[in-house]
């Protein structure tokens, strides 16, 4: 018959939920950032040196699929080894810490993340807020340039038409009638022209009635150019989710394989010999 001691007991019942350092899991996450960053640099030259001025489009929509697929190789590398680092930074032979250190480095990769991204974009519309007043087409703050916004010919075109009417006018500019053509709404877009001209309503609509085919264009290409933008952007959202998804799994088993291969790593390590309080 064997005998147990009561110390024995309550370390072992001690050892059933072990705590999780965060210092390892704040080491891991920079080594993951670490490696992102390297990683990101050598997209940039790969992506760099494989442009070719001479074929932009061409070379453009092969740098931004090779943007996509690195993204997700880059996500996935890095925090693998942020967790694999993670669980060799606790020191510990537990798998299952070690899966939830590496989930762990990842919940806190992708926080900072979008910290980050958060900051960046309100310092960038902070910082460029004092400049939307003033536009290309010298509307100096009465509106957004259509143009601009929807970038392309034939809404440039339309607003040229629209600011000859205007010109040596001293109300407002020709951006709140495109927009309200580029809508649908003629009776809004004839009631500012009328406004802007000093003429009437029906004067007004008649003069946009011979630009009809111009705001056929217009509304066209601002309807390409909103899908187009829809597209891209469902596109970058489901590389994120992807990427971020991958990079979560990769966490785990990071952690989880530094946990088991965690002898290999302290192998040199003198340990002391563990008393045996076992009497059998």
């Amino acid at each position: 018959m064997s005998y147990v001691p009561e110390s024995s007991v309550n370390i072992d019942k001690r050892n059933l939920h072990p705590s999780m350092k965060f210092r390892a899991v704040i080491a891991g996450w920079l080594v993951a950032t670490g490696i992102a960053g390297l990683l990101y640099v050598a997209g940039l030259a790969l992506g760099f040196s494989s442009f070719d001025a001479w074929n932009a489009a061409g070379s453009a929509k092969g740098i931004g699929i090779g943007t996509a697929i690195w993204m997700i190789i880059t996500w996935a590398a890095a925090l693998f080894l942020g967790g694999m680092f993670a669980s060799w930074f606790d020191g510990r032979n537990d798998e299952t810490m070690g899966a939830l250190h590496g989930v762990t480095v990842w919940g806190l990769s992708v926080t900072m993340t979008a910290l980050w991204l958060a900051l960046g974009l309100g310092h960038s519309m902070s910082g460029h807020g004092g400049m939307m007043g003033v536009h290309a087409d010298g509307d100096n703050g009465r509106g957004s340039n259509p143009s601009a916004m929807a970038g392309g010919g034939a809404v440039a075109v339309l607003d040229a038409n629209i600011t000859f009417q205007l010109t040596g006018r001293e109300h407002g500019g020709s951006a709140p009638i495109v927009a309200a053509l580029i809508a649908n709404h003629d009776d809004t877009a004839s009631a500012l022209l009328a406004a802007d001209t000093g003429t009437t309503q029906a004067s007004a609509a008649q003069a946009l009635q011979r630009l009809s085919p111009q705001i056929g264009l217009a509304r066209a290409e601002a309807k390409m150019t909103a899908d187009r933008t829809a597209h891209y952007l469902a596109m970058t959202l489901w590389i994120a989710f992807i990427s971020s998804f991958l990079a979560l799994l990769a966490a785990a088993v990071g952690g989880w394989l530094g946990a088991s291969h965690i002898h290999r790593v302290y192998h040199l390590r003198k340990y002391p010999a563990r008393p045996t309080n076992r009497v059998i």
